[in-house]
């Protein structure tokens, strides 16, 4: 590339991988984003650093886990002082962009203006604090915060509408861009218009080996109260909802002329568990929570490609400004997905972590969970035979060497943040011998 190429960075809110056809799920449509997928390379294995709104954004934005910038539950504001995603590419000459949904100023909690001093240096900067729970009635603000802006019809097609706009903008401009799109889709309540509902009010969509069809959903505030088929049907229906939105978005970009020097990455924070476990919401460390989709265009890149190395949001940042040729910070976390795009050859023992309320160390195919936020084994899966987490392994002696191997690899991690050290190459494989040997090798994970 002859120069620095745009970045288009789309984050969905609450969409789990379980619940795509590009992850495997056999009734939901998404066509657009099958399409994309196929000129893209799609991550196989991508876990939430944390499986929780805020959370998650302020390790978005930071390249920090949310034990070292403090940033560990709802409601918290990205802290001042951090150097974020928005302020690297603003250094290096970027006009950034954010849109839609931010939670990341604080309480309250709310349908509200996001201040500028808590906009994590984004120059340009549509959106609202937290939460529409009338998707048809959302309000969205800019620089005025007496001026609210009402988004006629669906928030999903609004915004889209918006996000078009500042396209059109910064593709007249003469500097790269970066601009990050929050959608707050489909993150439940969900109302998705009739045309993308009344498919899913046609079929059984109860039918995983882990889906409990007596749960119930019961929300009073957001005036909820529906079982699990329910539920997914209006989840499913703003999913592809969501999906018509992104085509949109795409062709405007073609129009545009940006296809050819833009990334484009599709992502979301956390899933959503959809009666998985008679559980719904975020928070727990299943699979359906957990794991979410990671879709990324670059140009020039091989097309199609399948990569099945475990990957985290804390690589999200090195990923982008290697891309954009952006200095980094040497203390940042995680690795760049660049080489792994590029054909490289993955890390078949490459672990990460995730923290919220407990923490998990998940690599290819097992995740181990643990009570709270000790260092006690609550919970131990093998992903890839038991993809429905049927079967706790956490007493089986028949692997509880790798179950130590991943809980040292755990320990070391925590370790390493109480003592404010940066990363280096040994955290992200399990060890085979104590920590003092650093000595490390490959096995089945």
């Amino acid at each position: 590339m002859d120069s620095p190429p745009n970045i288009v960075f789309v984050l969905a809110d609450q969409l789990g991988a379980r619940w795509l056809p590009i992850y495997g799920h056999p009734l939901v449509s998404t066509p657009h984003l099958e399409r994309f997928a196929t000129e893209s390379a799609i991550f196989e294995r991508a876990i939430s650093t944390s499986p929780v709104c805020t959370p998650y954004r302020g390790c978005l934005l930071s390249g920090k886990y949310p034990s070292q910038t403090g940033v560990l539950d709802n409601g918290q504001a990205f802290p001042r002082g951090v150097k974020s995603l928005a302020d690297h590419f603003n250094d290096d000459g970027y006009r950034t962009y954010y849109a839609g949904k931010w939670h990341l100023s604080g309480a309250p909690q709310e349908n509200r203006w996001a201040p500028p001093d808590q906009r994590a240096g984004f120059q340009h900067f549509i959106g609202w604090e937290s939460h529409h729970i009338d998707h048809y009635a959302g309000l969205i603000w800019s620089d005025d915060p007496d001026l609210a802006i009402e988004m006629p019809g669906h928030e999903t097609d609004s915004l889209t509408d918006i996000a078009i706009g500042q396209l059109e903008v910064a593709a007249a401009a003469d500097e790269p861009f970066f601009m990050l799109l929050s959608y707050q889709a489909p993150h439940p309540p969900c109302s998705p218009p009739a045309e993308f509902l009344e498919p899913y009010e046609k079929l059984d969509l109860v039918t995983e080996a882990n889906a409990d069809r007596e749960a119930w959903f019961k929300h009073e505030a957001w005036r909820a109260d529906y079982d699990a088929q329910r539920f997914r049907e209006l989840y499913f229906g703003e999913i592809s909802q969501l999906d018509a939105a992104f085509g949109r978005l795409l062709a405007a970009m073609d129009r545009l002329g940006l296809r050819d020097n833009t990334l484009v990455a599709f992502t979301s924070d956390h899933g959503e568990m959809a009666g998985a476990q008679g559980r719904f919401g975020k928070g727990v460390m299943y699979e359906e929570a957990l794991r979410v989709p990671l879709i990324l265009r670059a140009p020039g890149h091989q097309q199609g490609q399948r990569i099945d190395t475990p990957v985290s949001t804390i690589d999200l940042i090195p990923t982008l400004l290697d891309y954009a040729g952006c200095r980094l910070d040497e203390s940042s976390e995680g690795l760049s997905l660049r080489p792994l795009m590029e054909g490289s050859a993955g890390l078949a023992d490459r672990v990460v972590i995730s923290e919220y309320h407990d923490f998990c160390a998940s690599t290819r195919h097992w995740k181990l969970i643990t009570r709270g936020r000790s260092l006690e084994p609550a919970a131990f899966y093998h992903v890839t035979d038991d993809p429905y987490e049927l079967r706790n392994r956490v007493d089986d002696p028949d692997c509880a060497d790798v179950q130590a191997r991943l809980l040292q690899t755990l320990s070391s991690w925590r370790a390493r943040l109480a003592r404010n050290e940066p990363q280096n190459d040994s955290d992200s494989v399990i060890p085979t011998q104590p920590e003092s040997d650093m000595a490390w090798q490959t096995i089945n994970t």
